[in-house]
């Protein structure tokens, strides 16, 4: 076979049509040959290899029509039906009993994933106006910017063409050998630390749960009213030991995979990440290829962790902004805060249009997560979204309260020690107050006889 030939058959989109052919003939043999294809209900219950398929056939169509700029009304409105498609595929189908891990790991891609893509089509949408074609910024596919979620995500950006300063030391541009080994051991020893803390986490959440700790049905909302009008408390302290238990074990889950698909892709570029086999194959074009790499290393070297510390900070723009899950941040400003801004900013001053935009970041967030509880849990009690809002609300009234502090405050007190200690000793009771809202959902709805550790499964061997 000549390389001619192996060029046609691996390029990027018959890498697409491929798995879209096998998906959609997988489908059409289902509804054939199964008696459910008779639809008494809809939608019927399928089984989990159909339901991928079915998960997996709009997603394999938006990526195969997004290999070329989006320059026809009809191909946009075609890739935002596609787009809302899948999105609604977990909620159709959020009564069906799937296995809860199948169910909560195609939400999870799913929230990633309509993220992803609402992102594109808002940054491509510039493409189906004709006007000022030599303007127009270069296109990238979708699943060429699929893993580019921080593009602005340097932990210090460098220094641009047009500045005098000098280049920045701490940006690898080129790394050696020695630096992919150094981020090698240093992360696998990050996560066997990180996996051991999640064990004993666990652990301990199933010793909490034991005690059949009362979580009140009545949402955490209505219960912080109560509390204002009669004085009933909306928590106990035993209450508060596991939703910070719980908390802490999220965090270390998600920090975790983070680390491990670092990990991955550090192994990736150290031992697979061939030129001369991916361009001469036909899989990437020398342009393709050397954005690929410059993706890489910006991820394994110039980019802050998933999360940055989030356990010190003193302020909701220093948590929300730069220390706590800084995966989606670019895409909240870009869905949530930009739009709200711009359409307030021509009615509104400046300063309203701002608030009104950390709103709408905000109110994306909760929805994004009142979204993960109707598809997992088939639950709504707007808790999740009454979280993030309020956070939203306090992250605005401190910036007034303390910007205005240190615009009228030239001693600047509030960066000495004491001042920034005080600062985070309030944010940190204004989060202990609100957790529950966060937590609360979940735990009512998680079967924890399930769960199990490492550590716990040796305990019951002892006994």
């Amino acid at each position: 076979m000549s390389l001619d030939s192996r060029s046609n058959i691996f390029t990027k989109s018959n890498l697409v049509y491929t798995p879209l052919s096998i998906t959609i003939a997988h489908i059409l043999n289902f509804i054939i040959n199964s008696p459910l294809s008779t639809w008494k209900e809809f939608p019927p219950k399928l089984p989990n290899s159909v339901y991928s398929s079915v998960f997996f056939t709009p997603l394999l169509l938006f990526i195969s029509l997004t290999f070329e700029p989006i320059q026809t009304r009809k191909r946009f409105y075609t890739l935002l039906s596609l787009a809302l498609l899948i999105i609604s595929i977990p909620i159709i189908n959020r009564k069906k009993d799937y296995p809860p891990s199948l169910q909560s790991n195609f939400v999870t891609i799913n929230m990633l994933l309509s993220l992803k893509m609402a992102l594109f089509l808002k940054i491509n949408r510039t493409f189906l106006d004709q006007k000022n074609l030599d303007q127009k910024k270069e296109f990238k596919s979708f699943i060429s910017t699929l893993f580019n979620w921080r593009p602005d995500s340097y932990i210090i950006p460098p220094v641009s063409k047009n500045s005098n300063e000098k280049e920045n030391p701490s940006i690898i541009k080129s790394p050696t050998t020695s630096q992919i080994n150094k981020i090698l051991i240093n992360r696998s020893i990050i996560i066997i630390a990180k996996y051991l803390f999640l064990e004993l986490g666990v652990f301990t959440l199933l010793i909490l749960t034991n005690y059949k700790v009362e979580i009140p049905e009545k949402a955490y909302q209505i219960r912080l009213i109560e509390f204002f009008t009669n004085g009933i408390l909306p928590f106990t302290i035993s209450s508060m030991g596991l939703y910070l238990n719980f908390k802490g074990v999220i965090y270390l889950w998600l920090s975790l995979n983070y680390d491990v698909i670092t990990f991955i892709v550090a192994i990736i570029y150290r031992f697979i990440f061939c030129k001369s086999i991916l361009i001469q194959s036909g899989i990437l074009t020398p342009s393709e290829y050397a954005s690929l790499e410059e993706w890489i290393i910006t991820f394994l070297f110039n980019t802050k962790h998933l999360f940055n510390a989030p356990l010190i900070s003193s302020s909701p723009r220093e948590f929300w902004s730069i220390r706590w899950h800084l995966l989606l941040n670019e895409s909240l400003k870009e869905l949530g805060y930009l739009p709200i801004n711009n359409l307030f900013s021509t009615i509104f001053s400046k300063k309203i249009a701002n608030i009104m935009g950390v709103l709408g970041s905000f109110g994306i967030s909760g929805l994004i997560h009142e979204y993960y509880l109707i598809t997992n849990f088939n639950i709504w009690t707007g808790e999740h979204f009454f979280f993030f809002m309020t956070h939203g609300i306090i992250f605005i009234l401190w910036e007034i309260i303390f910007n205005n502090n240190n615009n009228n405050n030239k001693s600047k007190n509030e960066d000495t020690m004491i001042g920034k200690f005080l600062k985070w000793i309030l944010f940190l009771i204004i989060h202990l107050i609100l957790l529950p809202a966060l937590i609360e959902p979940s735990i009512r709805n998680l079967d924890f006889s399930d769960m199990s550790s490492s550590i716990s499964n040796l305990f019951v061997k002892e006994l």
